[in-house]
Parts: C-alpha cells; sequence; structure tokens
C-alpha cells in the first residue's frame, strides 16, 4: 500500500476514493471500502482513500477527540482492507479553508486522478462543509468523475460509528464493541518493569506501556495477549491495584501457561469480555483466591468466543 503525506504529490494511476476519518475502520467503514474496491477492479482504477490526521474537530474547535487506534495503527488497517493508496493528510486550518469547489479540482481531480467517489448519505467537505452530494454531482459532470452513495451500516438497528464505539469501549461492552468493529477492541504497548507484586502472588503480569487514547473501563478482563504473532489465553487487569494502595492507572495481562521474558518488548492486547469490576481486598491471600476464580472464568469464557 503506497501512503502519500503531502497533498502536493500526485498519483498517476485513477482511482476510485473515499473520504473520512476512518477511525478504527469499523463494519460501516469496511462496507464503503468493499464498494471502493469494487468499483476499482471493474474499471481497472486503483483503491484510494482520503484520510486526515488530527482529527478535524481538535483542530477546529479545540475538541481533543480520543482516538480508537493510534494514525500508524489505522494505516495498518486500511492496508490490510488491501487498499492501493491512503493519501493521509495533516489537517491544518489552511486546508480548512480551502473551498469544496478547490478541493475537488486541486486535489480529488489535480492530484489523486479522481474517477469514482464513494461516500455516505450525509456527507459533507470543504471550508465550512459547504461541499454536498449536489455539488459534486454537478462537478463530476465537468472533471469526469462520478459519485456514488453507499448507506449507512446498521448492527441490529442501530448505526454504526466510530463515536458509539468509543462509548461501548469505555463502558466495558467489548462484546458490542466486536459486533461494530468486526474484531476485538485491542491495544498495543511495551512491556514495562513492574513491582512484581504479580510475581509474587503466583500470577506474574506484563505491565502494559501505551499511546492508546482510549481503554476500557476500569476492571477485569478475558483477554488475547498476542506476543510475536502468537496469540496466548490471557487475563488483563486495567485498574489501581488498590489492595496495595497503588495510585496510578496500570494495565497489567497475566499470560496463561506462558515464562517467556517478554520484558521491553511490544505486545497486543486483544479484549474479548468484562469479567467484573476492580475490588479491594483484605490481603494478598483474599485476591489470590479470587484471581485463581476469575482465571477459570476467563477460560471459560474464550472457549466460547
Amino acid at each position: 500500500m503506497k501512503v502519500i503525506f503531502d497533498p502536493e504529490e500526485p498519483i498517476q494511476n485513477s482511482t476510485s476514493a473515499t473520504i473520512g476519518n476512518f477511525d478504527g475502520v469499523h463494519i460501516g467503514h469496511k462496507k464503503i471500502l468493499s464498494a471502493v474496491k469494487k468499483e476499482a477492479k471493474q474499471q481497472g482504477l486503483s483503491s484510494c482513500v482520503i484520510t486526515f490526521h488530527p482529527h478535524p474537530q481538535k483542530v477546529l474547535q479545540n475538541i481533543d477527540i480520543p482516538l480508537l487506534v493510534p494514525i500508524r495503527e489505522r494505516l495498518k488497517l486500511l492496508e490490510d482492507q488491501g487498499i492501493d493508496v491512503v493519501a493521509c493528510y495533516t489537517f491544518t486550518k489552511e486546508i480548512a479553508k480551502i473551498s469544496a469547489q478547490d478541493f475537488v479540482t486541486d486535489i480529488l481531480v489535480g492530484k489523486l486522478n479522481l474517477k469514482h467517489l464513494i461516500v455516505g448519505p450525509d456527507f459533507s467537505f470543504g471550508r465550512k462543509r459547504e461541499g454536498n452530494l449536489s455539488l459534486l454531482n454537478k462537478m463530476g459532470a465537468e472533471y469526469g468523475f462520478d459519485t456514488e452513495v453507499v448507506e449507512t451500516a446498521l448492527y441490529e438497528g442501530e448505526i454504526v460509528s466510530s463515536t458509539s464505539i468509543r462509548n461501548l469501549v469505555r463502558e466495558g461492552n467489548l462484546l458490542k464493541a466486536r459486533n461494530f468493529l468486526g474484531y476485538n477492541f485491542y491495544i498495543e504497548g511495551q512491556v514495562k518493569e513492574g513491582e512484581r507484586r504479580g510475581r509474587q502472588i503466583g500470577f506474574p503480569t506484563a505491565n502494559l506501556d501505551t499511546d492508546w487514547d482510549i481503554l476500557p473501563k476500569v476492571g477485569v478482563y478475558a483477554t488475547l495477549a498476542n506476543v510475536d504473532g502468537t496469540k496466548h489465553q490471557s487475563i488483563t487487569n486495567i485498574g489501581y491495584r488498590p489492595t496495595f494502595g497503588h495510585n496510578g492507572l496500570l494495565i497489567e495481562t497475566h499470560i496463561f501457561d506462558f515464562d517467556e521474558d517478554i520484558y521491553k518488548k511490544r505486545i497486543k492486547v486483544e479484549f474479548v469480555d468484562r469479567v467484573r469490576d476492580e475490588q479491594k481486598f483484605n490481603g494478598p491471600e483474599a485476591l489470590v483466591e479470587q484471581i485463581k476464580r476469575d482465571v477459570e472464568r476467563v477460560k471459560e469464557i474464550l472457549s466460547s468466543n
């Protein structure tokens, strides 16, 4: 997959394209991407995604939008979908001032050689979101491209959106988040040195240092830990370790039947389902007994998923 960061860089092939943030690349995004790829194959075009970073609302309204995945991961997910070209432009106030007409002529047609554009039903673009489907159809007739509308994706009657998935993850509703995403919500990070309390009580943990914006809410989760490309059953606690009086938020993963040294390694943790809230116990013995019960519950969950 070719990635273009410079809005001035042209591509040679004509494109079937779409425009959007594509945070998380969920099932609604995949519906659009499938249409893009289908048209590209039928017409002998390159499939292309135009996306922006940071989120436009952060630049225009100074609203911090926590993302489901970092931008580098978004690009990986788009590559996994078989997209040929991603135009990943830095969103600035200068770009926000570009009129819809100029965006079409200078970038879509002028740089990306657009022949077919696929958008959602409420799509708008350009300065003050002045561009719409009517304008695209009018300009398409003049500049030689078609515009196709793909209806919003629904799951059991609910609209699938990155915003709804962010809320589901923060609520700890990982099963529903998976239905909307089409895969388990996950985080990645480097294993950092901890206080080794888990090892002292018989449950060594990998303490994860991650730059993900969004985490599931505090609690215990059934997870899958991906180490060097191999998935392992695991249990993950997100919390403050109240039994030991710890204050900072920790992400601790105990990998079942695993004794490799993974300190400083980068691992991926997939969240399958929530097990329980974080609790404060009277001492290590009570905590150990609860962890044993949690591990059995996690094994049940993972064997049925």
